[in-house]
């Protein structure tokens, strides 16, 4: 009777400690599940931290140069090239005498006129000794004196039309282009001459809508070009557009008197360096402008705390390339979610990807 008792007792300890084990395994198994679904269920996201930095108030940006003047030289008068006398390379002056067309036909032209001249002038003091004696009236007398005024228009034009068979520059510069050859038959428009005078030079650059408000007339600008790498240029600002482009940009002009140690030629490849001024530089709180996005307003990020993402406002500063200056609403080391926002709703749970 007691190996009986004894026998069940042990079996019902035995049996026991079998259900115990079902059940913590039961247990277990359920928490490795919901551990699991929880992971499946995470939006798997990247991050950045909040920075404090220094900024560096400066913007480049890229352009070629351009001469200052540059002239395409073209008649007065239509004629045939008589002689050239420049060729490409050469410096000229303004008033140099660069090309002469024949003058045949405008010499004779000229002819005609000083002759009409002359007569014309005969004419009138022929009626002014008239007039005092009474010959001619004075309604006679004008009437000659206008026909001499006529007279001397035409002489003059006949004039210029010589002058004009002389092609002259009318800038300082050098022959960049030769566009004809003695003999050649031109009209006026024909294209003669390409002029460029690079003593100063233009670079043209854009600047976005976020910087160009620091920029103004007659501020300096830092150049730098490949050809001189360890050469660092001085311009002056001229002109700043008044209207964007059709990229959103602002068109800025820098001005700069060429070097004779190391002259630049239009057309070199340059960066124009922007140093924007400020009495006292502090350091500023910055996160990744990939933490805002279409989808979110633009003062709104996604801020990560235990393994979950909280929506938060903040107030936004400047703009620095590819940085946004953070005012108020984070700190520090805070985490924000700079990829996946799409796919987030306020206390989602994410999981941090690299």
């Amino acid at each position: 009777m007691k190996k009986i008792i004894y026998t069940i007792l042990i079996g019902t300890i035995v049996l026991g400690g079998a259900i115990y084990l079902l059940l913590s395994n039961k247990k277990q198994n359920q928490q490795e599940t919901a551990l699991i679904t929880q992971k499946n269920d995470a939006i798997s996201v990247k991050v950045d931290t909040v920075k404090r930095i220094t900024p560096q108030l400066s913007y480049s940006s890229n352009g070629t140069f351009k001469p200052e003047q540059e002239l395409i030289v073209t008649p007065e008068t239509s004629g045939t090239i008589l002689k050239i006398m420049v060729k490409e390379g050469d410096q000229v002056r303004k008033g140099q005498t660069l090309a002469y067309l024949k003058k045949d036909q405008v010499k004779v032209s000229y002819q005609n006129a000083n002759a009409n001249y002359e007569n014309a002038l005969e004419n009138y003091e022929r009626y002014q000794r008239a007039y005092k004696t009474g010959g001619v009236t004075q309604e006679q007398l004008e009437q000659m004196k206008l026909q001499l005024d006529n007279a001397k228009s035409s002489l003059e034009n006949a004039n210029l039309d010589i002058e004009d068979t002389r092609i002259k520059a009318s800038i300082n510069g050098v022959i960049n282009k030769k566009f004809v050859e003695t003999g050649a038959v031109v009209n006026t428009g024909t294209s003669l001459f390409e002029i460029v005078d690079i003593t100063t030079l233009k670079l043209r650059v854009s600047v976005p809508e976020l910087q160009v408000s620091n920029i103004r007339a007659g501020q300096e600008a830092q150049i730098q070009l490949n050809v001189y790498p360890d050469t660092t240029f001085t311009g002056s600002v001229s002109f700043v557009a008044a209207k964007a482009d059709g990229s959103l940009n602002f068109p800025v002009e820098i001005t700069l008197q060429n070097s004779q140690v190391h002259p630049i030629k239009a057309g070199m490849y340059a960066t124009a360096i922007f140093n924007f001024s400020s009495e006292e530089i502090h350091p500023i709180r910055v996160i990744s402008r990939n933490a805002f996005t279409e989808g979110l307003g633009e003062s709104d990020v996604f801020v990560v705390k235990n393994n979950q993402v909280h929506l938060q406002k903040v107030r936004t500063g400047r703009n620095l390339n590819n940085q946004v200056e953070i005012l108020d609403g984070l700190q520090v080391g805070d985490v924000v979610v700079t990829s996946g926002q799409i796919n987030l709703e306020d206390q989602s749970a994410i999981q941090i990807i690299q």
